[in-house]
């Protein structure tokens, strides 16, 4: 029993070390990011509702062209009063169904309707370019959480530098070869460099709760890590994708591809049917109407009330007059088209500036970041002779204190500048329209 009850105790404990490791090895990649906002992000639910809105006010607007029937019925007394005669009271039930069918209204009700499909083509549009902004938007998060982990990297770097400075600092102290401010200054500074890690690491944690904001999701049940490369710092350039493309390439992609741009053009075309519709109000509308009518009522009444009864032709409706209405509105729809027109241009012009500046931030951080491990190679080895300078007596502690603290700036400067060029490649996709 014993043996039994020690074997389920070590099956417990391995399965427990299996959940654990397999809880903790949940990786979550920049792809399944995008993936899980694009079903979990309240604001791409929010414009697919607006959408789907348009959609079905389209489908109303096709309503029209539909034939129309209604029902309508009434129960109750009815009662006639003679000044000489004897009046009457009795009860009464009427039904009646109403038929018709639009036949022509000079382009009122498909004005309107084209109107409604341009505008939902329009919300569908913003619909993308709110997933467009939303890719962005978690690249943008993605790569500066990456960014502050590899910021840990180079804070750890630094521990074991100054780790490895205070026991120098201590031996040299101790045997008589240094003052004991060189100790301090040591300590205080290695002091330092665990705060900076501390802090780094809550900075990390504040980064991913951004992440998983723009997921609207904490996948894994927040217990999972990102896909993480150990940066190589002396050989991060050559890593880089490389954007070739030219500006005159990138434009005419962004004209052709940009939602902002699309959605703006097809607000022009709904604006112009609604002037069509608005128009329509200066001529008649033909229909075909027709109603039957059954009765039932009490036999006082039978002589006076007919049984049944129908009727049916052709409605003509003309509005000759409406005080001006008809003018202001058709005016009003060609102000609003005028103005959808001007807001094509001004966009346009942002949709290229936005491209531009794109264009330019990626060759901006690709400089950056080729001059940034240069300088981080430069300030390695200026760090490597300040070390054998103080170690010699050719120098003193503030010397080599600056030679480190430059090594490790140059190492935080290579990273920032490094997802910063990844940032920007993401901010050229969004500017063109991939």
């Amino acid at each position: 029993m014993i043996e039994n009850r020690s074997k389920k105790s070590v099956w417990f404990s391995l399965t427990m070390v299996l959940v654990t490791v397999t809880l903790s090895a949940e990786t979550l990649t920049i792809d399944k990011s995008i993936e899980i906002a694009l079903k979990h992000s309240p604001n791409i639910a929010m414009s697919r509702y607006d959408f789907k809105g348009a959609v079905q006010r389209g489908k109303f607007q096709e309503g029209y062209y539909l034939p129309r029937l209604d029902l309508s019925a009434t129960a109750g007394k009815q009662g006639i009063n003679y000044s000489k005669e004897q009046s009457l009271t009795g009860n009464a039930l009427l039904g009646t169904l109403t038929a018709s069918q639009l036949l022509y209204d000079f382009g009122k009700t498909k004005g309107m309707i084209d109107a409604s499909h341009s505008e939902a083509d329009a919300y569908k549009a913003m619909m993308n370019q709110t997933i467009s902004q939303k890719i962005l938007d978690i690249k943008t998060r993605y790569y500066n959480a990456l960014k502050m982990k590899s910021i840990i990297e180079v804070n750890k770097e630094n521990i074991k530098l100054q780790e490895g400075q205070l026991r120098r600092a201590t031996r040299y102290y101790e045997n008589g070869i240094k003052t004991i401010i060189d100790v301090s200054d040591a300590q205080v500074r290695l002091t330092q460099a665990e705060l900076d890690l501390s802090n780094s690491e809550y900075e990390l944690q504040i980064r991913i709760a951004l992440l998983e904001e723009a997921m609207g999701y904490a996948p894994y049940g927040g217990n999972y890590s990102l896909v993480h490369r150990k940066l190589d710092f002396s050989n991060v350039v050559d890593r880089l994708p490389l954007i070739n493309t030219s500006l005159a390439r990138l434009e005419g992609f962004a004209y052709d591809h940009r939602f902002e741009l699309q959605s703006s053009k097809y607000l022009v075309q709904s604006f112009k049917s609604v002037i069509k519709s608005q128009e329509g109000g200066y001529y008649p509308t033909l229909s075909l109407q027709g109603d039957y009518t059954a009765q039932s009522v009490d036999k006082s009444f039978e002589q006076m009330s007919p049984d049944r009864q129908w009727q049916a032709g052709v409605n003509l409706q003309w509005n000759l007059f409406a005080g001006k209405q008809t003018d202001a509105s058709v005016q009003e729809a060609k102000i609003a088209s005028m103005r959808a027109t001007a807001k094509v241009e001004e966009v346009r012009l942002m949709v290229k500036r936005e491209v531009v500046e794109a264009s330019l931030q990626v060759r901006r951080t690709k400089d950056s970041v080729t001059l940034s491990q240069s300088i981080a190679k430069a300030s390695k080895e200026k760090f490597y002779q300040a070390q054998k300078r103080y170690d010699n007596e050719l120098s003193d502690y503030i010397e080599l204190q600056e030679a480190q603290q430059g090594y490790i700036n140059s190492l935080s400067n290579l990273v920032v500048a490094y997802y910063d060029y990844y940032i920007s490649i993401a901010q050229l996709d969004y500017a063109v329209g991939k």
